[in-house]
């Protein structure tokens, strides 16, 4: 063999084989379905909109994962979009998957994404967990997150049916009730908490204060007695600034009648 020769096989065994493109089909849309186990359930309608006007000029640029059945594995939204566009044929990859296969790609794929409610994704955690028979702990391990995290989110699942029917009537926000119900130490007090919580418009922070308050006794009044100074420094700053009001003698007088009428024996 020439040198020449030589140099050319030392150059080919060197050489990356090329990586092999998967075959992509174009199935008809009426042949593809959602799976029944999917992560997300909702699907926003007005993004879905606002896609299937792109998807009608550019098409699909991005090909579905399909299963064997034709059930989508990846790309929930751009076939809903699809739909909408009434394109008659989806470019699809059609993969051999397992069921938790699937509920873990399409997990790991909106985990980082606002696309899941919380209670999605503890519908996805719980699977995980059922299907590859580990604790809360691995689960977080296994899918990078902090087990507080992962703890914090299955706890939504335990909500009864009052605080339920608010969240789907959105009076409560599904992250308020997954906190509420994690840090809760007595879940008999669900219904008055969530309650309270919607009634004088708690934010997050707001609403964790409160159940570390009915958690702790000495919180509640400790944070009591910082109100009651609170209403005292309030009351004096009044009297300071009561000249600068131009009250009339009515106003003077209600508002005289409204202190004396608090009842501190009664509170007592």
């Amino acid at each position: 063999m020439s040198r020449i020769s030589e140099r050319l096989e030392l150059e080919r065994s060197f050489q990356l084989e090329p990586e092999k493109k998967e075959q992509v089909l174009h199935v008809p849309t009426n042949k593809i379905k959602l799976s029944s186990g999917r992560v997300r359930l909702v699907i926003n309608r007005e993004d879905v909109k606002a896609m299937s006007e792109n998807l009608k000029i550019f098409g699909i640029m991005q090909p579905i994962e399909v299963n064997e059945k034709n059930e989508v594995i990846l790309g929930n939204r751009r076939f809903e979009a699809a739909k909408l566009a009434c394109l008659d044929t989806i470019p699809v990859i059609q993969r051999s998957s397992s069921g938790i296969h699937e509920v873990e790609k399409q997990l790991v794929s909106d985990l980082h994404s606002k696309h899941l409610s919380v209670f999605e994704r503890a519908l996805a955690f719980r699977k995980v967990m059922g299907i590859k028979g580990i604790t809360k702990y691995a689960l977080a391990k296994y899918l990078g997150l902090s087990h507080n995290l992962v703890c914090r989110t299955l706890a939504v699942l335990e909500a009864n049916k009052n605080t339920i029917k608010l969240m789907k009537q959105g009076r409560i926000s599904q992250r308020k009730v997954a906190m509420i119900l994690y840090r809760l130490k007595d879940s008999s007090l669900e219904d008055f908490v969530a309650s309270e919580v919607i009634e004088k418009g708690m934010n997050i922070v707001q609403a964790g204060n409160f159940i570390a308050e009915i958690n702790d006794p000495e919180i509640f009044k400790r944070h009591f007695l910082q109100r009651v100074r609170s209403f005292k420094t309030s009351l004096l700053n009044f009297r300071e600034k009561l000249s600068l009001l131009n009250l009339t003698k009515d106003q003077k007088k209600e508002i005289v009648r409204e202190l004396r009428s608090i009842d501190f024996k009664q509170i007592f």
